[in-house]
């Protein structure tokens, strides 16, 4: 397929919009690198067999588009090469992106869908694009294409239902589909009332107040590694967390029974392990949270996730009382979601020379990702979606290959290289996962025994349980 450039359309409004509270980690991310560097997108990558109604499927994703903003916002002025540009502004388009489609052989197919994935998204002209790649009579892949910008893990999950549900009220009217129990947020609604002067005064104070209290944590002291041998291009070493699925199920159950979530127990773990090896009484370790606190904005796609820093006390008693602490701790930050990263961190560390910009882990010690359970159930996310008989969905999870991007400057790469990233997913009632360490900056074996001490800290746990 040829895809030829198009005219921008004008956009539905006159000021452009600021960034939305949890736009700003991501906006400070993207510009941690190059502009050459691989985009942050999402991708939804979709296999559909049986008989189609293309006519229904572009339909759908119109209105899906003209009822979600995000959808339709874009850049008002390219990004352009210097990563450390100051914020563009964005505005809405009048109407949503158009479907391209393109055919290919059935054997072309997921070289085809990787060709499309491969193509940066123009932020200038929308942050999405949708193609339809058809392989046969019966057999189509959708690929939804967004920048994590205006896209989340949580709006992976809901566009889907909705894509889904506004297909089958098209082809089967009246067909048993159950309307949504809240209407969605206007995302540049929310944008704009975080923008009163009233709002932005307190979050200043917020911000301030929570500065102080990162700093006593030792935001702006990282954690000890070599920081001259630090390079652009950053390059990674690995320690394996594993749990059985046997081990993994006595950890949920002792959660369960000291009334915290799973996260909170792997946080514990993992931030009493990295203080025990660096010889810290305080760390902040950096969690991801979903930011949607209204029932509105959980009807909603957008950006709603974002990274917050939790502060806490590694000395502790007992386990139990120690658990329940980070909890405590991590329920404050999540309330903090609307505290946009920036704001905070100009006041904990100083903004890199040419308005650079902050690593997203710059005020923390260690990260955690989990991903596959909610508090302590585990999640379902290729469940089956309501579509007509003979027509079924499968998600395909291709990603192209993209070189590891470079970072802006010497601070984007400190930043990250000083962080220990631990990524945990829950899968066939199992944990597993790894501890991610810079290798120029972190020494192996320090890391290796921090793995070590979390494995030893979660067995304490399960054993205390079974006694």
């Amino acid at each position: 397929m040829i895809h030829q450039a198009r005219t921008h359309p004008p956009s539905a409004g006159l000021a452009p919009l600021p960034l939305f509270s949890r736009q700003d980690w991501c906006w400070e991310w993207t510009r941690s690198y190059t502009g050459d560097s691989t985009p942050i997108e999402s991708s939804e990558t979709l296999l559909f067999q049986g008989p189609l109604d293309t006519g229904a499927l572009r339909d759908t994703l119109a209105e899906i588009g003209t009822r979600h903003e995000a959808l339709r916002l874009h850049l008002v002025a390219a990004a352009g090469p210097d990563p450390s540009a100051a914020w563009p502004g964005q505005a809405l388009r009048p109407e949503p992106g158009p479907l391209d489609t393109v055919r290919v052989a059935p054997q072309e197919r997921v070289a085809e869908v990787t060709r499309v994935l491969s193509r940066p998204l123009d932020l200038t002209d929308r942050m999405t694009r949708t193609t339809l790649v058809r392989t046969a009579e019966e057999e189509h892949v959708l690929v939804a294409q967004f920048h994590h910008l205006i896209f989340d893990r949580t709006s992976h999950l809901l566009f889907r239902e909705l894509l889904a549900h506004g297909y089958q009220e098209r082809v089967s009217p009246g067909h048993g589909i159950a309307k949504r129990r809240t209407e969605h947020a206007s995302y540049t609604g929310l944008i704009s009332g975080e923008h009163t002067p009233e709002v932005r005064s307190a979050v200043r104070g917020r911000a301030a107040t929570l500065a102080g209290e990162l700093r006593a944590y030792g935001a702006a002291d990282p954690l000890a590694g070599d920081a001259g041998a630090v390079v652009a291009g950053a390059e990674f070493g690995s320690v394996p967390l594993t749990l059985t699925a046997e081990r993994t199920r006595l950890l949920l159950r002792r959660s369960r029974a000291e009334r915290v979530t799973l996260h909170t127990v792997l946080l514990a773990a993992l931030g009493h392990a990295v203080a025990t090896e660096y010889e810290r009484d305080r760390l902040v370790c950096s969690v991801y949270t979903h930011g949607r606190t209204s029932a509105s904005a959980r009807e909603t796609l957008g950006l709603f996730s974002t990274v917050v820093p939790v502060p806490v006390d590694t000395e502790f008693r007992s386990l139990s009382v120690f658990v329940k602490a980070v909890h405590g701790s991590v329920r404050r930050a999540s309330d903090r979601a609307d505290l946009p990263f920036s704001e905070v961190a100009s006041r904990v560390l100083d903004r890199p020379p040419g308005d650079g910009a902050y690593y997203r882990s710059a005020l923390a010690h260690l990260e955690l990702r989990l991903s596959g359970v909610t508090g302590w159930l585990p999640e379902e996310p290729d469940r089956p979606l309501p579509l007509p008989p003979g027509l079924t969905v499968t998600p395909q999870g291709l990603d192209p290959d993209h070189p590891f991007p470079v970072f802006a400057g010497p601070e984007q790469a400190l930043a990250c290289a000083s962080t220990l990233f631990a990524d945990l997913d829950m899968a066939d009632g199992a944990l597993t996962g790894s501890l991610w360490y810079e290798n120029h900056y972190h020494d192996a074996g320090r890391a290796a025994r921090v793995g070590e001490i979390f494995m030893h800290f979660i067995e304490r746990l399960i054993e205390e349980d079974t006694q």
